[in-house]
């Protein structure tokens, strides 16, 4: 199956109810960061009584072994293997900085993300554990049968957390909007931009050929970059990883759709596992430049 192809293999279910008024989170948000505006795909997963009671995750049985795949591609420490290799032949998954320019052609899926998990409020989920000797809790809390493929999910996204970060890297799995503000603030400062890849026409197929158009802008070279994990509540997966450049990418597909996208190169892969999968798909040994697209429901933060 290929690698796009499991995103929709988990459905987080949560409370549907939203509220006008200015939530507690965004408040936060708005008195650390007065000049840079909330994104609405962040507002979004900020709700009004969001109860721990209410919140399921489900998965499919038949791809759960599959999602192995979606921990290991952006951990630079990880070891590939011929699954995830075979499950990402169809797709451009990285790429060579030298490849980033007009007129390139790839393989490329910017489907929506079927990830609908929304924040706790900081108190909630300061006071929920969120540690790998602790999941036997976590999943009482969320009535999770600790056999089910919904405990493997929860259990991959609790170890990658805890994984030892690879020199050059610091990360922090934010549990609320308020836990990804000061980790940012901490690293970037107060004065940052967000950044997303923005789909500005949809099509079917989501998943097809694109070109890369003119107008390629380095925005940044100091980005913490925050990826949306499967967890019953919103967990983003935020990582800073020295000499990281971020651009905007501008990218025409086949039929017609046009996307802005960011595009994430890491200037030096030396650190990164000798055996990781950017290494075996393009035949490259770690050191040179390397490049991806994130999903749509990864954020970038970087200094204004």
């Amino acid at each position: 199956m290929e690698y796009f192809r499991l995103l929709p293999a988990f459905a987080l279910l949560c409370l549907l109810g939203r509220s006008n008024a200015s939530l507690p989170a965004q408040q936060y948000w708005e008195a650390k960061l007065p000049n840079t505006p909330l994104p609405n795909a962040l507002r979004d997963l900020i709700v009004a009584d969001n109860h721990v009671g209410d919140l399921k995750i489900a998965v499919d049985t038949e791809t759960i072994e599959d999602w192995q795949i979606l921990y290991n591609i952006f951990n630079y420490a990880a070891t590939a293997t011929q699954v995830e290799q075979s499950a990402i032949s169809n797709t451009t998954t990285f790429f060579l900085y030298k490849d980033l320019h007009p007129n390139t052609k790839m393989r490329l899926n910017f489907m929506q993300s079927k990830n609908k998990a929304t924040f706790l409020s900081y108190q909630v989920a300061e006071s929920i554990p969120f540690s790998s000797d602790k999941l036997s809790e976590i999943f009482d809390r969320f009535s999770v049968s600790s056999s089910s493929p919904a405990a493997k999910a929860v259990k991959r996204t609790v170890e990658q957390c805890e994984q030892p970060s690879i020199r050059g890297e610091e990360k922090h799995c934010a549990t609320s909007l308020e836990s990804m503000v000061d980790f940012n603030i901490a690293k970037l400062g107060k004065n940052v931009r967000l950044l997303s890849t923005e789909v500005q026409q949809e099509t079917k197929p989501e998943q097809e050929e694109y070109t890369v158009s003119s107008g390629i802008r380095v925005v940044g070279d100091n980005a913490v970059i925050c990826h949306k994990q499967v967890y019953p509540y919103a967990v983003f997966y935020c990582h800073s990883i020295n000499a990281t450049r971020v651009h905007v990418v501008p990218l025409i597909g086949q039929n017609g759709s046009k996307i802005r996208a960011v595009g994430i190169c890491h200037m030096d892969t030396s650190e990164w596992s000798a055996h990781h999968l950017a290494f075996k798909v393009l035949g490259v040994s770690p050191g040179p430049p390397i490049c991806h697209f994130p999903g749509r429901d990864t954020f970038v933060w970087f200094s204004n």
